[in-house]
């Protein structure tokens, strides 16, 4: 009796151990490596992975279910950011040699069991897989490895029949930055004078597409400390154009700086960086300026002032892969086109020469015009004047214009003196380009012409003057 009932026992033990075997829970990996260009595009991602394995038995009809056991995919590297369930999908794809390509249902990740498949006949056993679908525009992607475990069930009575029955899900997202491949060429046309005299200067922007899922510095530097300079027009010596007069900045970058071009890298981003965008995509805005200021100093010369740049946007160190960093240049051209332009006015359109004492005729008379003239010529010029008629005129007489005399003040340099006729004389000469230059002008009838006046009778003579750049 003793031997019986240790036998007993001892098949009873076997049998525990066999169930025990049966239970045992295995764990292992399934990774969903989500492209850049599907982050960028904001389109879904389907992967087909390996996702265990199911053991058939005879008698069961299973429906194959999942969930998430946790509230969200939480970071394992890379940030503290979380990726919401729902941004997963999951179908079965195939299970041993049966497929099921147009069979069952697509779960949405959550944490009750969504139905995968019920089978309808009873299924050999093998491999599993599944489709995992990303649903990239559902979310703001940070680089970084996001997991949380799921489980598979094969339905109440026998539950555990696909093993491993709770694996890790794994998203892993690349951490990188994409400018758009081309930068245009930025150009700031100077084509009216009116934009040397606004006192906010001139602006031109231009737009950069930015895709990424890390946050990032943008720095740019010049190529040369000075722009290349090329025309078509007359010029009196090349100009030597900084590039420092011409700032950079980033207006829709909240606390972004501005910075004078330089032939060195500098940031354009504020100190702690730009962030992720929403959708990881954005637009920045990039302004370069001139001043009034700088305007009158380096681009009056009509012409293209050209320099190459370089715009280089690196990952925060701290982001992660915190030991790899990433820096991506783009290059463009920046550009300064000055028209060739000129202006020529009479501030004053009426100047008087009075003969009122016996001195007058004697010693003759003068008048002083400060700022008669204002000039502005983006290329090198000439000054002319003549008159229209040959004689002052009144209404009771006349005399010739060879009279008068037309200089400079006192105070006024490069302007030359000319003895008033019908020919176009030159008062200036190949003068540099210049914005709102005053010209200071002395009008006279000198004691040797004064007695062509004499015999005159008494009245107002006048005489149509014209200043003009070119030999009218």
């Amino acid at each position: 009796m003793q031997k019986k009932n240790s036998h007993i026992k001892l098949r009873r033990c076997g049998c525990l151990l066999c169930w025990l075997l049966g239970v045992q829970i295995v764990t292992a990996q399934i990774t969903i490596n989500l492209p850049q260009a599907n982050i960028s595009a904001r389109t879904d991602f389907t992967a087909t992975l390996a996702s265990g394995t199911y053991s058939s038995i005879v008698t069961l009809l299973p429906t194959f279910s999942v969930r998430a056991n946790t509230a969200a995919f939480s970071s394992t590297v890379g940030t503290s950011a979380t990726v919401p369930l729902n941004a997963v999908r999951i179908r079965l794809r195939s299970i041993g040699s049966l497929s099921l390509v147009g069979l069952g249902n697509e779960v949405t990740l959550s944490t009750t069991y969504g139905t995968l498949y019920t089978a309808l006949a009873n299924l050999g056993g093998g491999a599993v897989t599944a489709d995992y679908r990303v649903v990239t525009s559902s979310h703001t992607w940070n680089a970084g490895i996001f997991s949380t475990p799921i489980q598979f069930r094969t339905g109440a009575l026998s539950p555990n029949q696909l093993t491993p029955t709770t694996p890790t899900l794994v998203l892993s997202v690349p951490a990188f930055i994409a400018p758009q491949a081309t930068l245009p060429v930025v150009s700031i046309p100077i084509n009216t004078l009116a934009m040397f005299r606004a006192a906010t200067g001139v602006v031109a922007n231009t737009a950069i597409a930015v895709s990424t899922t890390v946050p990032y510095q943008l720095q740019l530097r010049a190529g040369t400390a000075q722009f290349s300079f090329s025309t078509g027009t007359a010029y009196n010596q090349l100009p030597t154009t900084g590039v420092n007069l011409v700032n950079g900045t980033l207006p829709n970058i909240p606390s972004a700086g501005t910075i004078p071009l330089s032939s060195t890298d500098q940031s354009l981003s504020p100190a702690g960086g730009i962030a992720v965008p929403t959708a990881n995509n954005q637009t920045l805005t990039a302004a370069f300026s001139i001043s009034q200021t700088n305007l009158r100093t380096g681009f009056v010369q009509a012409g293209t002032y050209t320099v190459p740049i370089t715009f280089t946007w690196s990952k925060l160190p701290s982001a992660y892969p915190t030991n790899t960093p990433i820096t991506v240049p783009r290059t463009s051209t920046l550009q300064v086109v000055v028209s060739d332009m000129s202006e020529l006015a009479a501030n004053q359109q009426q100047v008087s020469l009075a003969f009122t004492a016996a001195a007058d005729y004697r010693q003759g008379v003068a008048v002083e015009m400060a700022n008669h003239l204002r000039v502005s010529k983006t290329t090198p010029y000439d000054i002319y004047v003549r008159a229209t008629g040959s004689n002052f005129t009144s209404t009771s007489g006349e005399f010739p214009v060879g009279v008068l005399r037309i200089g400079p003040t006192a105070a006024q340099t490069g302007v030359g003196t000319i003895t008033l006729s019908t020919t176009s004389q030159r008062l200036v000469t190949s003068a540099d380009p210049v914005i709102d230059r005053p010209i200071g002008l002395r009008y006279s009838i000198p004691a040797a012409a004064v007695s062509q006046l004499l015999g005159q009778p008494p009245g107002v003579y006048t005489a149509e003057v014209i200043y003009s750049f070119t030999a009218l």
